[in-house]
């Protein structure tokens, strides 16, 4: 049996306010599958200036240099730590 759709017209900001609701709410319950092995570790901006020694201002101007991928929706930002190291491992070998 086929599924009802129902389509309904809603100003753009709404609509992306309301997936930033959604997208943040999932990634601060852990993501969808909290039981895969192989689950991304993602990070808050705090978390990730532990894991990596550093300050705010230093993270954010990373952030702005591109040294690393981040994912943000609106004003949340999180980062995928395995990606994060990767890329700064890889930026450390450019450099040598």
């Amino acid at each position: 049996m086929e599924k009802p759709t129902i389509l309904i017209s809603i100003p753009l900001h709404q609509f992306m306010d309301e997936m930033a609701k959604m997208i943040k709410e999932q990634l601060e319950s852990g993501g969808l599958d909290n039981h895969n092995p192989k689950a991304k570790t993602i990070l808050t901006t705090d978390q990730m200036m532990v894991k990596l020694g550093i300050t705010r201002p230093t993270l954010s101007r990373w952030r702005k240099e591109n040294r690393f991928p981040f994912i943000q929706v609106g004003s949340v930002v999180r980062y995928d730590l395995d990606k994060v190291l990767e890329s700064l491992e890889n930026k450390k070998r450019k450099s040598r």
